[in-house]
């Protein structure tokens, strides 16, 4: 991805700030963070610049790391790094992302970076205006691409990232699947597996456990079969 997100990072232990930019490079979604050790940096740096996610330690050379959620009118999403499990409860009242415990995983971080994306501004829209829409903004990295809904083939789950697939190849979006659904036209697409999300205006193929979309074979999951079908019927494509 060309965009990446902008990461700032409170902690004032050098061993655990390391660590914690090392896992961020891994996950190649982060320009080079902005790192500080202190809440009146991070306050002075906050107050002119713009941050996807702040990942926050508690216990700062000056004050506790609440404070700086304290001062800040309008924070980006949170994601607090922490020893003090105890204090989780208190950092919650500040509708932080999540709470990791120190030491955590490479993994871990992971679902606490899914859970911050996910408090990223959105727009949502009725589904009767959704009907009428031609396009659609995912998010890409610090960007949003316009998708043209008629380009879409199918979309698929990607570990913490979706994968849209179109007519001129595949994008990767920073959005939980069942967002990017909510915002598209129930009439035009359907939800056939857990992982995948069709197009039917490019519904070639019907076979008793696979979609055939354009050129692509995608499974339908059991669970989703009955439902697959009633669409299907009510839409006037099966008997």
């Amino acid at each position: 991805m060309k965009n990446k997100f902008a990461a700032l990072i409170v902690e004032d232990d050098p061993v655990a700030e390391a660590e914690l930019t090392l896992y961020l490079g891994r996950t190649n979604m982060f320009e080079k963070p902005t790192v500080f050790t202190s809440v009146m940096e991070s306050y002075s740096y906050l107050v002119g610049q713009t941050v996807d996610i702040l990942f926050l330690d508690l216990e700062l050379r000056d004050f506790s790391g609440l404070e700086l959620l304290r001062l800040i009118e309008s924070p980006p999403p949170v994601i607090i790094t922490s020893s003090h499990v105890e204090l989780a409860i208190d950092c919650f009242e500040f509708d932080v992302a999540d709470f990791l415990s120190k030491p955590y995983s490479y993994t871990r971080l992971l679902r606490g970076i899914h859970r911050a994306i996910q408090k990223q501004p959105s727009t949502h829209i009725s589904g009767e205006d959704a009907s009428l829409k031609k396009h659609i903004f995912l998010q890409t990295g610090r960007a949003s691409e316009r998708f043209e809904l008629n380009d879409i083939l199918y979309i698929e789950a990607y570990g913490i990232y979706v994968k849209v697939i179109t007519k001129s190849g595949v994008s990767v979006v920073n959005q939980i699947m069942s967002s990017i659904e909510k915002d598209l036209p129930p009439t035009s697409f359907l939800r056939v597996h857990r992982s995948f999300l069709i197009n039917l205006e490019h519904l070639n193929r019907i076979e008793s456990n696979d979609l055939w979309v354009g050129s692509y074979q995608i499974p339908i999951g059991l669970s989703h079969k009955d439902k697959v079908r009633q669409t299907l019927k009510n839409n006037g494509i099966l008997d």
